[in-house]
This record gives C-alpha cells, structure tokens and sequence, in this order.
C-alpha cells in the first residue's frame, strides 16, 4: 500500500465548515474531491506504464486500461479513494498473445511489477506516479471541494468566499 502524508493549510476551517452539513453530504463532497484528486496520479501512471513496459512485444494495454480510482466501501464515516488495478469492463472469455484466458484482461499482475518478487526485481510505475503528482493532486483536491461547497452554498443561501472558508 502506497501511503502519501502532505501538510494542508486551512483543514481547521474546512472542518468546522463541513460539520454543519449532513454526514451524508459531507462523504459525497469527501469522495468526490478524492476521485478529482486521483485523477493526476492516475494519468501519470498510465504514462509510466507506456514508459516502462510499451515497447515489449508482449505489451498489452491491460494494466494501463486497468487503473483506476474505486471507492472504499466499509470505511465508517470517513471518505477513502483507492487507486488500484481492476479487471476491464466488459472482458469476457478471449485469447491474448495466443493463450485463451477465461476471464479475459486482468491486470493482477501489476502488483507484481510495483513491488516485485522473489525472481524479479521491482518496476515501480504507481509509487513514482503518485510522488510526482502529489502537489497537482492536493490542488485538485482543493478546487473541487471549493466548487462543490459554493454550490451547495449557493442553493442554500449561505454567503460563500473561495479560499478562506
């Protein structure tokens, strides 16, 4: 698991803004703000993967289609954005690289490539992603939970200035 920790100004006003709506709005804003955040990293990664594995004979596409950001379902009050590898839509039974697979594309094995294994040294693509996108993210963050606050502000009549909550 790739954990990244960052300083943010302002979380003091920002939670005293958010405790005066409804839990259930405040996870939808949380969770969008994280999927607006993970974007950057994600983009990066899928260049990284290009960079690092695109010009194998072998290269498929499959764990550069594969990265995504998913929801973390049992997380209690909190919002949580993951960003992982997850099976293509819609692959079903076909034949890659001359091997029938039942399930079709599923990019499982990009976990072996960030990490490694015992036979194979590692060849990290999200790690290096994730690091050189964490300002852009944390900007990304900012901006959506800004617009996403003035519209609800704006709906319900609350006096609403970008930048200082």
């Amino acid at each position: 698991m790739i954990r990244i920790d960052s300083h943010v100004e302002g979380l003091a006003e920002l939670d005293r803004f958010l405790a005066t709506l409804p839990d259930v709005l405040q996870r939808k804003m949380l969770v969008s703000a994280l999927r607006a955040a993970g974007k950057p990293i994600i983009s990066q990664a899928q260049n990284n993967i290009r960079a690092l594995f695109g010009s194998s004979t072998r290269y498929t596409g499959t764990l550069e289609m594969g990265v995504v950001a998913a929801r973390q379902r049992k997380t209690g009050l909190a919002a949580r954005v993951n960003i992982k590898t997850r099976k293509v839509r819609g692959a079903g039974p076909e034949v890659i690289n001359g091997v029938r697979k039942p399930r079709g594309r599923d990019p499982f094995y990009g976990r072996f490539l960030e990490l490694g294994t015992s036979k194979m040294p590692a060849r990290p693509w999200l790690r290096p992603a994730a690091m050189a996108k964490q300002d852009e993210a944390g900007h990304q963050l900012n901006m959506s939970l800004q617009k996403q606050i003035a519209k609800w502000c704006k709906a319900n009549g609350v006096k609403f200035v970008a930048g200082g909550i």
